[in-house]
């Protein structure tokens, strides 16, 4: 007799096992795991089981999400999406928004407007091209642009377009100043017409100023010759008396020495004169001797004669220095 839970006959209880297969489909799902810090998350978009967690394991990634990004970063495998949902895979509501952005949901449905409303970013500038611009708007117009070979044809084109479009440029400007010319030629005659009184006036000013000035430049020039002629006058002056004082200092000193030249010749002559009279005497008195007293008579006379002659010379040499001193 068998058991009430259906077990074959013959076996007990205790050492029954339940055995089942796997028919059941499982659901699986297209959805987003979370990656990222608090705050700053950033998602993938997977193929998982329903029944695992949300950040579990997973079949197979597909996509890619970011939404801090501005615009948003969205990256779907378009081919693998498609097979996907084809084979039943159910997309959550946030998968199935990025499957309608990207144009796969569309696609998968027959939908209008398969190719998606997906903004790209911008494309980020490489930054060694940042760095030459900057050096480039630091340094100006300073330095020079290369030549021949090393420049592309890329830089030509935008030299060539920058060259055009200053021409526009130039001639709209052209252009705009000749219409604001013709409106404004009555203005122009008129200050045309005024000029030259304004300038006549000015030169009239000029001129008046200008006399004054050269007045007054005049008489400062005046007085400045006269200082320098009383300055040279009196210089002159000074030079004069100078020179007048040294020739005075020179002639006083001419005499000095010819007065003491001829007190030295007088002194000379009286010292000869004495000698020889000294002499005189001696061959007088020789003579006297050897002579008759005649003789000696005759010299005795004329001894007294000799003594004052030699007597009277002295004092004429004396009378000759002192008249020479006084000179």
């Amino acid at each position: 007799m068998g058991s009430a839970t259906g077990s074959p006959p013959g076996v007990p209880a205790a050492r029954q096992r339940n055995f089942w297969e796997k028919t059941a489909p499982v659901a699986v799902k297209i959805k987003l795991k979370r990656l990222g810090k608090i705050r700053a998350p950033y998602y993938r978009i997977v193929v998982a089981d329903a029944r695992t967690k949300r950040d579990g394991r997973a079949i197979e990634e597909i996509g890619k999400y970011h939404p801090k990004a501005e615009p948003s970063f969205i990256e779907v495998n378009s081919e693998r999406a498609q097979h996907w949902l084809s084979v039943g895979a159910e997309p959550t509501d946030p998968v199935r928004k990025i499957f309608e952005i990207t144009g796969d949901w569309q696609k998968f449905k027959g939908l209008p407007g398969a190719e998606g409303t997906l903004k790209m970013a911008a494309p980020k500038e490489d930054r060694k091209e940042i760095f030459a611009a900057a050096v480039k708007e630091n340094m100006g117009d300073s330095t020079p642009a290369p030549k021949g070979k090393g420049r592309s044809a890329a830089a030509k084109d935008s030299e060539a377009t920058a060259e055009k479009s200053g021409k526009a440029a130039a001639k709209d400007t052209g252009s705009a100043k000749a219409e604001s010319a013709k409106a404004e030629s009555p203005k122009a005659e008129s200050a045309k017409a005024e000029k030259p009184a304004k300038a006549k006036a000015d030169q009239q000013d000029k001129a008046k100023s200008g006399a004054a000035g050269d007045a007054e430049s005049g008489a400062a020039e005046d007085a400045k010759d006269d200082a320098k002629a009383k300055d040279s006058t009196a210089k002159d002056s000074t030079a004069k008396e100078t020179a007048a004082k040294e020739t005075a200092a020179k002639e006083t000193a001419a005499k000095d020495s010819t007065a003491k030249d001829s007190t030295a010749k007088a002194s000379g002559a009286a010292k000869g004169g004495t000698t020889k009279d000294s002499t005189a005497k001696d061959s007088a008195a020789k003579d006297s001797a050897a002579k008759d007293s005649a003789a000696k008579e005759s010299n005795a006379k004329d001894a007294p004669d000799a003594a004052e002659e030699s007597a009277a010379q002295p004092e004429a040499v004396a009378a000759d220095a002192e008249s020479a001193s006084g000179d």
